[in-house]
């Protein structure tokens, strides 16, 4: 069809990618709001739209100002990439990935939503995807592979105000003292992975919280093993039981999606 293929020209020229499929390094991120479904449920649609249009500009405009390419947004869900095969060394590009992650925590912290103070989840990996431009109508940009598939379980299984790495990001890093080591947490389709999460800090407009998110990695992992430990030593007596029942609500979560 001679208007088709017009069309995917002109997409062609805007875009300035060759259509045919093309395996490139990137550095990919998944930013999630937490709780929006939930709170979404109660809200009317313009001021739903209104918010997310309000709420993603923000997170455009980070991603213009520090070279990073959107991909595309899933509901209340940011994808976007730094490339590292375009005369961009790796570990700049990670930088600039990073610069909009944190952005991204702001965003959410200076954003509420009917009232209520927001945050997200992040997560980041690097590694080879495949990229290219699909559909008949509604063309779309778009990225494919295992390093997409890690960057996305590094969000869903991540923790709320912290950006969670993989450890071939952790290993690029120049401020390695800006993350903690999670420890092994288990992700669907790569079985236990060592993952790390940036330290929570305060963020301008945002009170402090006591959300397991502002807790000290340290004692999440410190109250992991008190639950284990219960299960282990209950017949050691109630002393060991109840300090690991009030630590257990630290403890960190196993993946959110089946």
């Amino acid at each position: 069809d001679e208007t088709l293929r017009s069309t995917r020209q002109s997409l062609h020229a805007l875009v300035g990618r060759s259509l045919a499929p093309c395996k490139r390094r990137a550095v990919i991120m998944f930013g999630d709001i937490v709780g929006f479904t939930a709170t979404a449920s109660r809200i009317e649609a313009a001021t739903l739209v209104e918010y997310l249009d309000c709420f993603f500009g923000q997170v455009d405009e980070l991603c213009e100002e520090h070279g990073v390419e959107k991909i595309k947004t899933i509901g209340d869900c940011y994808m976007c990439v730094g490339f590292t095969d375009e005369g961009t060394e790796p570990r700049l590009a990670l930088r600039r990935v990073l610069v909009v992650a944190d952005g991204l925590h702001d965003v959410a912290a200076r954003t509420p939503l009917e009232g209520r103070r927001m945050s997200v989840r992040v997560g980041v990996h690097i590694g080879t995807v495949v990229t290219g431009i699909i559909g008949k109508t509604k063309f779309a940009y778009d990225l494919w592979g295992d390093a997409v598939n890690v960057a996305s379980r590094m969000e869903s299984t991540g923790v709320p105000g912290a950006t969670q790495i993989t450890a071939d990001v952790y290993s690029m890093l120049d401020n390695k003292e800006d993350y903690v080591e999670r420890g092994l947490i288990d992700v669907k389709g790569k079985g236990k992975l060592v993952t790390y999460c940036s330290r929570p800090r305060q963020r301008d407009g945002a009170e402090r919280s006591a959300s397991p998110a502002a807790v000290p990695y340290a004692v999440q992992r410190l109250a992991s093993l008190l639950v284990t430990a219960k299960g282990m030593l209950r017949p050691v007596g109630p002393l060991l039981s109840s300090s690991a029942l009030a630590f257990e609500a630290l403890a960190p979560r196993g993946p959110s999606q089946p």
